[in-house]
């Protein structure tokens, strides 16, 4: 779980930009299944621009409204 985790870490900090498999590899020291393995994981945030590269898109955030008084939840 920490060598996925090493992996968020780093994409949080390159939001935006377009990266390869392999350097996310040796930026964040996983193998290459690894990273593979996260993208499939978390495939809503990366953007496929062709093989092997990706744009990293900014993590999503899921509301829902207190319906006691229409109050935004944000998770």
């Amino acid at each position: 779980m920490a060598i996925k985790a090493s992996i968020s870490e780093f994409i949080v900090s390159i939001i935006g930009a377009t990266v390869t498999t392999k350097a996310l590899t040796v930026a964040t020291g996983c193998s290459l299944p690894t990273v593979l393995s996260y993208i499939k994981e978390n495939s809503s945030r990366f953007e496929k621009v062709k093989r092997g590269t990706y744009t990293i898109r900014a993590a999503s955030v899921t509301s829902i409204t207190n319906t006691s008084n229409n109050t935004p939840f944000e998770w």
